[in-house]
């Protein structure tokens, strides 16, 4: 019943399904928890997509008090490029406390994950502490509810404790390097 009510719904005009919404208090009870229930899974469904094809739409999705500028605009164009294979190589010159550490070190590597869970990460910085602050907090971030909104299908390994080395349950990995350290 409730999948057949969903594609009744999808398949309507904008103007009839604002007809619904009008008219929805007229509805039984019963029906009338159906379409929120409905509505709400569609809702779910179409933030979900946007956040996973749209890099600014996954930060929206995971860090929604991240203030996006302009320059976070065209960052994130890049960077999606990168993630579908049109770029190869991007230098990231933005000058200090403007977001590049958050968006490229921290948001990107795990939209990346999401989009290939199998794939390895390699984050250097100039101190190994560095690096391995990141690598705790992307292992976070992959471990969240919200990322799991976003990316149900992805997770990490169940012994992924460590900051800097760990990995997914689909054989990625993620590997923290810096100046003062060994691979971590």
């Amino acid at each position: 019943m409730l999948e057949s009510l969903k594609a009744q719904i999808q398949d309507l005009p904008p103007h009839e399904q604002q007809k619904i919404l009008l008219n929805i208090h007229k509805m039984p009870e019963r029906e009338r928890n159906e379409l929120f229930s409905v509505i709400n899974e569609l809702e779910k469904r179409t933030k979900r997509e946007a956040a996973q094809g749209g890099f600014l739409d996954f930060i929206k999705a995971v860090y929604p008090n991240y203030l996006v500028g302009a320059h976070h605009k065209r960052l994130a164009n890049l960077l999606e490029e990168a993630i579908h294979g049109d770029k190869k190589r991007i230098i990231v010159n933005i000058a200090p406390r403007m977001g590049k550490s958050e968006m490229v070190s921290y948001l990107f590597p795990a939209w990346f994950l999401g989009h290939h869970p199998d794939k390895k990460i390699i984050m250097s910085t100039h101190t190994a502490d560095l690096s391995v602050s990141f690598g705790r907090r992307v292992r976070d971030l992959v471990h969240s509810d919200d990322y799991k909104a976003v990316f149900p299908e992805v997770s990490l390994n169940p012994d992924a404790k460590a900051a800097g080395p760990w990995s997914t349950k689909h054989g990625g990995q993620y590997y923290a390097v810096g100046v003062g350290g060994a691979l971590a």
